[in-house]
């Protein structure tokens, strides 16, 4: 063994050398040395722990930016089906609105759709009742002449004919029933505003209802805000767009609480066909209206000869006309309704007991107007009714009312009609 101190050699077995005396066992290493390889092996295995905690952090990063990316096309989907719900609700109600009409009378506002290709507008018989001749306004406010063609003695519906619309695709029809809970959006003209579209659902089916003359069998009762003018135009499915019912009757009670009711379109389009394929005639129109009232038979039980005069019998239409909105005036405490329609002592009379009741929370219902005679006295009309009507006072108490009134009608200076006096006899 070699002296590391002074290189003379020694026997393997020596513990010292012989030379020298140097311990010949193998150095230990000094402390310091071994300090610093303990330091040095945990800063390199700290360094290697934080290398492979990055490596681990970037592989969770880059997973989880996968599952990220992995996800937006479900969430960007639900984002786009949701935009997309927005629009097509959009563009149903604009698409919609292009085939609404307002229907405009001589005596009246009501509203109207396309229903079939070739022109043919339907609505509500009570809009265009004694009317042949009328006009319809589009949602641009654009007015075009329409004929009456058809008209149901016991159902409130009426079909027009509109030439300037014979090449418009009409709106699609529901063939069955609707169920209850359907949303549904109500198109016309509430009021006398134009392109209203109101949301809500059906909330009722099979409920029967009589109104003067018409019958009203497994109607709709919906919850979309229809008022007056509405009569006549679309209640739509929301969803597929098809027309599912006719607007028709407005139920308000005395506590403000109101909802619509809605004519199964599908109920009634075979009466829409038929008068398709076979318009009715003026006459037959006319006298389902009730305007002829006088007639004489000829030689032949079928021949049937209609003595006209036109201002008398229209004079008593003008008259249960004024009724309906008298009504609308004591129920909305408004004037308005029927400011038009009255002159001199009428109107007087009617505009202070209007406004005397305004806003007292009394209500009023209409139950029948019959038109008992109209005669002609010096220029005037004398149309003598019998009307009845329930009143239910702001307290909650009822009373029922059976009157017969005289009403005198003119025709003023604009050949319209006005009504001058009402005595209740």
């Amino acid at each position: 063994m070699t002296c590391r101190k002074c290189n003379s050699q020694n026997e393997e077995q020596a513990n010292f050398c012989s030379s020298c005396g140097a311990d010949l066992k193998k150095a230990k290493m000094p402390i310091w040395m071994q300090v610093f390889l303990v330091v040095l092996i945990l800063a390199v295995g700290g360094l290697g722990y934080g290398v492979w905690e990055v490596y681990k952090l970037t592989q969770e990063n880059n997973h989880s930016q996968k599952a990220v990316t992995n996800m937006q096309p479900i969430a960007n989907d639900k984002i786009i089906e949701q935009v997309s719900d927005s629009t097509d609700r959009v563009t149903l109600i604009k698409n919609v609105q292009q085939k609404v009409f307002t229907i405009i009378t001589s005596n009246s506002l009501g509203s109207g759709f396309l229903y079939a290709k070739g022109g043919y507008v339907a609505t509500n018989a009570h809009v265009v009742d004694g009317e042949i001749d009328v006009s319809v306004r589009n949602s641009n406010g654009q007015e075009y002449a329409a004929k009456v063609i058809g008209i149901s003695e016991h159902f409130d519906i009426a079909l027009l004919h509109v030439p300037d619309y014979e090449n418009e695709e009409p709106l699609a029809v529901e063939s069955k029933e609707s169920p209850i809970g359907l949303e549904v959006i109500a198109f016309g003209s509430p009021q006398g505003f134009e392109n209203t579209a109101s949301p809500g659902y059906i909330t009722g089916q099979n409920r029967d209802e009589q109104v003067d003359r018409f019958i009203y069998k497994q109607i709709y009762q919906v919850d979309a805000q229809i008022d007056k003018g509405s009569s006549g135009g679309p209640l739509v499915d929301a969803t597929s767009g098809k027309v599912v019912g006719i607007n028709s009757l407005v139920y308000t009670s005395e506590t403000s609480m109101n909802f619509a009711f809605s004519i199964p379109l599908y109920s009634m389009t075979s009466y829409f066909d038929e008068w398709i394929a076979q318009p009715m005639t003026r006459e037959n129109i006319l006298a389902t209206a009730g305007i002829y009232n006088y007639y004489s038979y000829g030689e032949s039980d079928n021949e049937v000869y209609y003595e006209e005069d036109y201002d008398a019998l229209l004079a008593g239409q003008f008259v249960q006309s004024f009724r309906m909105y008298y009504e609308y005036a004591l129920n909305d405490s408004n004037f308005y309704w029927i400011a038009d329609m009255v002159t001199g002592v009428a109107y007087e009379e009617l505009e202070d007991y209007v406004n005397d009741i305004s806003y007292e929370g009394h209500f009023f219902h209409f139950l029948s107007n019959d038109i008992l005679n109209v005669t002609y006295e010096s220029g005037k009309y004398l149309v003598q009714t019998n009307e009845t009507f329930d009143f239910y006072s702001a307290t909650g108490d009822y009373e029922y009312f059976d009157r017969y009134k005289t009403y005198t009608v003119i025709i003023d200076q604009n050949e319209a009609f006005k009504i001058s006096n009402i005595s209740i006899h």
